[in-house]
């Protein structure tokens, strides 16, 4: 999220408008000045605006501090004695109880008796008097004496003791406590200490005048509010407030905490003073009815009309000095030098009346710690605070009102999503060729796709990632090592795309690689990294048939840029220099993600011997071959076409290759069979020997039997043996799980007359060393010696990036990006023809069981390496990650970038790596290649 959508402008904007009344009755007749939102007004009048509103706030700051003891005669003396010092204000108080005496007092209570008295009267009479008396109770009281001392002064550099006390105070009161404890009386020494460094050094000391301005010459100036000089009087302000509060808390509120304590046992002695008291120290919203200056006003005004110096009232020592920005061509829409000197005149005015309201209406008596001197401290610092938090939300105004101007001019609020779709369009339209959508149809030429496979976000939308694409290495073939005996050659086609991802802030979009199979089709699909030019490293593998949907969540780690890599290890030993360098070599390098597409019919077609397109309608052929290559490792032999004629039919090839298919499944069929006799016999035999023990223990157990009886019995049980095996479980061949073993098929395969073909020369784990990667001693050879003068070295595409995004200078975001699988997939599967698709995460076992048998497949369709696969498709993404700090209006906003300019120079540096051509000759336009050289100029270069 934006940094600036949490500004309350409704609260602000309500605040503004109660000070207009003020503001108008200050200014001269028929002057209406507004916020700045609601007149017309350049981009350089916002600078013009933060100047004016900054200098607003220090003439406050700086009256208040007046009001503090700080004049222009103690400044003066103390600047010029500090030197280049800094000057520090500090701020010490304490307080010390002293146990003054115990008193017992006499409390009257509610309740009263009656007393009566007899006393002698005349003639013999006595007279009786009665008399109403109250109850009381006696209270003990604990008398302290606090004493309270505190001091305001200011000292340059760390001359503490040498400190000019600008306010001080000295006071003691009486509590009264009916508990002798004293600890809730004391505060400990403290001191709190303000840098005014900052402060003092926007004011002109000669003429006292306040002259803040914006230096829009230098290169950290991105906006109006992002800026060094907004910075540092941000942090200044922010300062102020945790002094102010620091003080708040550790001196007002324990005041409230001691003249609390008071607690006399007779209702007179209690004081009424203390609620106004509270109020001082409380830290609500309620403000003195003080003026506050800093506003961010502008007002249409067509002709400024001459201006003479107002003078400064008394309270009110620093003036503004009138600055202006080149570059500023409304300043008649701000208010002048002349205005602000009224406002801050009214502020200056205003403050003075609260501070002799409140020391007025002040009412001390003997039991009371506070004086007047910190009612006026507790009013100049409550407005100190006001001036604080007011500076810093007008600035927080003018960033906001930019992005509310923006959202009006477009319509919305842009996210990165509507980004994305902007630059597509403008890719489109700006290079030739254009990035195209990483949604790949897998098919034969003239055929109907056998299926899809593209590189999706996961975002609900499902939109694929556009990319620079290439067919390169034309001719050449690529490598895939099955294991350590085995290599594919795979001689099909070769693309290289480049990827530019882009990321705002912490908000990264989640991709997965997405595969669909047709029906009645299938594909393999191997993932890995390039591990040289004419190599790929498969890590994992998947066989996706019959309308199968396969979902493989990809990671993306982005590698350090190259500036950010040398800026970390320059204060490292030459050794580890050494060491960091070559591993981000080996980053870079296995940073190219592969994804290889192996098609399973032509190359089942190519491997059987019988013509292209024979098995386009043979859908119960193609899946009993796949089931006999995957399930039980059949050798291709006893399945590819053996007549003697090269000429024969495509049918009688087809009948040829579909009766040594039904010869071998035969053959599995006749081992089931047997296996299940076997497992039979096996049970009638367990029922048959349980049955005799169980009749041997019944003998035992049973002697009057007869002989005759058992033998009976058991001839009875002999002559039906068919009663047993309805006792054991039932077996079917279904559930017999295949068991790819040698001996199911050698007598079979010794009776069928081997041909080798012209292309096959007994591909053994010794004929791989034959191959053209292996010289006659098996050592391997050069892999750069396959590649030709027009050859893509995939693994040099990253580290010609990365010294590309260093010359760049300012392309800093710009980063390589690793691609790899995530451990759990999911695939969605139809368990029949009428079934609903269903989901079924695949752990990390069972990605390795479907590896093994895709591996197991692409062993059988090249004959353990030794046939090349012409029909496959090698895909190599390369993938660039231009970050952003802030997310898009963050970026457009507060750091004042055009993101669409950047990723523009980011994508010509991609573009031009992937197609081999330099910048200029990819820009389809003349007019936009003109813009570019003012924008970009650097990626045009070369």
């Amino acid at each position: 999220m934006s940094s600036i959508v949490n500004f309350n402008h409704i609260s602000f904007q309500r605040k503004v408008n109660d000070a207009l009344t003020a503001v108008e009755r200050t200014l001269e007749l028929e002057r209406s000045p507004r916020l700045a939102e609601e007149v017309d007004h350049t981009y350089g009048a916002k600078y013009e605006l933060v100047d004016l509103t900054t200098n607003a706030a220090i003439i406050a700051f700086m009256t208040c501090f007046e009001k503090l003891g700080l004049n222009g005669l103690i400044l003066g003396s103390i600047v010029e004695g500090a030197g280049n010092k800094p000057l520090t204000l500090r701020f010490d108080v304490s307080t010390t109880p002293t146990f003054m005496k115990e008193v017992k007092v006499k409390v009257p209570m509610d309740r009263s008796y009656e007393e009566t008295e007899e006393t002698a009267g005349g003639a013999a009479t006595n007279v009786v008097k009665t008399k109403t008396l109250k109850a009381v109770r006696h209270v003990t009281e604990f008398h302290y004496n606090v004493k309270l001392e505190w001091s305001l002064s200011v000292y340059s550099g760390t001359s503490v003791d040498e400190r000019t006390v600008l306010m001080s105070n000295k006071s003691s009161s009486v509590i009264v406590k009916q508990a002798k404890d004293s600890s809730g009386l004391r505060i400990s020494p403290q001191s709190h200490e303000l840098p005014l460094t900052w402060l003092l050094k926007q004011v002109n000391l000669d003429d006292m005048a306040s002259q803040f301005k914006v230096d829009t010459s230098r290169e950290s100036t991105k906006t109006p509010r992002r800026n060094d000089d907004v910075d540092k009087a941000i942090e200044f302000s922010d300062q102020l407030s945790s002094w102010i509060g620091q003080i708040r808390a550790g001196f007002y509120r324990n005041l409230a905490v001691i003249e609390g304590q008071h607690d006399p046992a007779l209702e007179q002695d209690r004081r009424g003073g203390y609620l106004d008291f509270r109020y001082m120290s409380d830290s609500s919203n309620r403000e003195d009815p003080v003026f506050n200056p800093i506003l961010p006003l502008m007002e249409d005004r067509p002709e400024r009309s001459s201006e003479t110096e107002d003078e400064v009232v008394p309270g009110c020592m620093i003036k503004i000095e009138a600055q202006s920005h080149e570059d500023s061509t409304d300043r008649n829409v701000l208010l002048s030098s002349s205005d602000l000197t009224k406002l801050t005149n009214e502020h200056a005015r205003s403050l003075q009346g609260v501070l002799e309201t409140r020391a007025g209406a002040f009412d001390a008596s003997e039991y009371t710690v506070t004086t007047t001197a910190e009612i006026e401290l507790g009013v100049v610092f409550r407005n100190l605070l006001s001036l604080s938090i007011q500076y810093e939300a007008t600035m927080d105004y003018v960033e906001s009102m930019m992005e509310r101007q923006l959202v009006a001019a477009i319509g919305k609020r842009l996210t990165q999503d509507d980004l994305q779709t902007y630059v597509r369009y403008h890719d489109a339209r700006l290079l030739s060729p254009a990035p195209e959508p990483f949604s790949l149809s897998i098919r034969q030429p003239e055929h109907y796709p056998t299926g899809l496979i593209s590189i999706e976000t996961v975002d609900g939308k499902n939109d694929c990632i556009h990319t620079h694409s290439r067919q390169v290495n034309v001719g050449s073939t690529l490598n895939v090592a099955l294991n350590s005996a085995t290599q594919v050659q795979l001689s099909g086609n070769q693309y290289l795309h480049g990827w530019m991802n882009h990321r705002f802030g912490a908000d990264k979009k989640n991709h997965r690689l997405v595969a669909r199979a047709r029906q009645f089709s299938a594909f393999i699909l191997v993932i890995g990294t390039m591990a040289d030019g004419t190599t790929l490293d498969p890590k994992d593998a998947i066989i996706v048939q019959d309308k199968d949907e396969l979902l493989i969540p990809l990671l993306l780690e982005e590698i350090p840029t190259a500036r950010e890599f040398k800026d970390a290890i320059k204060s490292l030993s030459p050794e580890q220099q050494r060491f960091a360098q070559a591993y981000r070599s080996m980053q870079l390098s296995s940073s190219v993600f592969g994804v290889c597409v192996v098609q399973i019919k032509p190359q089942l077609e190519a491997l059987l011997g019988i013509p292209a397109n024979a098995l386009d309608k043979e859908m119960k052929l193609t899946q009993d071959l796949m089931e006999l290559f995957i399930e039980y490792q059949v050798p291709s032999d006893l399945l590819s076409y053996n007549g003697h004629s090269e000429s024969a039919a495509l049918e009688d090839k087809i009948g040829n290759v579909k009766a040594n298919v039904k010869a071998v499944m035969d053959v599995i069929e006749y081992q089931k069979e047997k296996q299940l006799k076997d497992e039979r016999a096996r049970t009638d035999m367990d029922e048959m020997e349980s049955m005799q023990r169980k009749e041997e223990i019944d003998s035992a157990l049973f002697e009057t039997h007869s002989d005759t009886d058992r033998q009976r019995k058991m001839e009875d049980y002999s002559s039906q043996p068919s009663l047993m095996p309805s006792r054991a479980p039932s077996y079917s061949p279904s559930r017999i799980s295949p068991r790819p073993s040698r001996p199911i098929f050698s007598s079979y395969a010794e009776s069928i007359p081997i041909e080798e073909g012209p292309g096959y020369k007994g591909a053994t784990a010794q004929s791989v060393n034959k191959s053209p990667m292996n010289d006659i001693g098996g050592k391997q050879c050069d892999q750069g010696d396959s590649i030709t003068p027009e050859g893509v070295d995939f693994t040099l595409i990253p580290k010609q990036l990365d010294q590309s995004v260093e010359r760049e200078g300012d392309t800093a975001s710009l980063r390589s990006t690793t691609i790899k699988t995530s451990s759990r997939w999911a695939r969605n599967r139809q368990a029949n023809l009428l079934s609903e698709p269903k989901r079924h995460v695949l752990n990390a076992d069972e990605i390795r069981k479907e590896k093994s048998k895709a591996f197991d497949l692409l062993d059988a369709l090249s004959r353990s390496g030794s046939l090349a696969i012409a029909y496959s498709e090698l895909h190599v993404v390369v993938a660039m990650t231009h970050g952003f700090e802030k997310d898009l209006m963050g970026t457009v906003i507060l750091d004042n970038v055009n993101p669409i300019e950047k990723l523009e120079g980011s994508t010509l540096l991609l573009a031009s790596a992937v197609h081999g051509l330099s910048a200029r000759e990819l820009v389809r336009d003349a007019n936009e290649l003109q813009r570019l050289r003012m924008t970009v100029p650097r990626s045009l270069e070369g």
